[in-house]
């Protein structure tokens, strides 16, 4: 069935959000675990640890290690682990220099930090496949509403990471603030991580958009009933569950007229 103008466009700018979205999730994912750009331009979190174990004065976070800034990029960064923890103790191997609000509450950053990867890695890859099947969403139906199912599965994903990310670094700003030690959110991640968000909100509406452009022009061919036609057809069926007197499946007793009457 050929494509009209219309169901074209909203198909394009479907998959260019969809496209943008994967990308951005794609960067915050592998951020930090190349020193190539823009990768090493990408963390979570920075913040002044001079003084804490082996930390270097300045410290950032990435979903892999832990870095070290040279001309503002990550530098020097730590073996990579997938869902790096957040835990500045164990991070630089002493306690002292630490804010005691994180020593305190450091299982809350531990768990809150691996969810955070644990989500954004659930996000990537359903958006990821939602791509592959937004290549076939132009020309099958049923490929535009399996493209809106998973950037809506996606999206709730990626809304829980930034939701995360965004509640742990706050937290640990702030702690680091009230001890007198400067600290900042990365904004490359979290300006990537909520635009991914808008764009996954747009990219659902668009599929979801596209197939309701799928299922009128069916229904205009005559493929797709209308839904009006399905409630009349299913009402005259079970009316003819019920057959009417005198037809096959009913018994009717009938009078007879006098001189059929036996008589004994």
């Amino acid at each position: 069935m050929a494509l009209t103008a219309t169901h074209a466009l909203v198909h394009l700018l479907s998959f260019l959000l969809l496209s943008g979205a994967t990308l951005m999730l794609l960067l915050i994912l592998l951020s930090g675990i190349k020193n190539v750009n823009p990768l090493n331009r990408i963390f979570f979190f920075q913040a002044n640890t001079a003084g804490i174990g082996d930390a270097p004065p300045v410290s950032r976070w990435t979903p892999w290690n832990v870095c070290g800034v040279s001309n503002g990029i990550n530098s020097n960064c730590r073996p990579n682990h997938p869902g790096y923890a957040f835990q500045p103790s164990v991070n630089f191997g002493s306690t002292s220099g630490v804010p005691a609000t994180i020593l305190d509450h450091h299982s809350n950053y531990f768990y809150l930090s691996r969810f955070t990867f644990a989500f954004l890695m659930i996000a990537t890859i359903f958006s990821g496949f939602a791509w592959l099947s937004g290549l076939l969403s132009p020309f099958l139906m049923w490929a535009a509403l399996v493209t809106a199912g998973l950037v809506l599965a996606a999206l709730l994903f990626d809304i829980i990471a930034a939701s995360l990310a965004t509640a742990l670094y706050v937290k640990a700003r702030n702690a680091f603030t009230s001890e007198g030690r400067s600290a900042s959110l990365g904004s490359k991640y979290f300006g990537l991580g909520w635009a991914s968000v808008a764009l996954l909100i747009l990219a659902a509406l668009g599929y979801t958009l596209a197939h309701r452009l799928f299922v009128a022009r069916k229904r205009a061919a005559g493929a797709v009933p209308l839904e009006e036609e399905k409630r009349r057809g299913r009402f005259f069926r079970r009316r003819r569950e019920y057959p009417r007197e005198g037809e096959s499946g009913t018994h009717v007793m009938e009078p007879q007229a006098p001189h059929e009457q036996s008589s004994f």
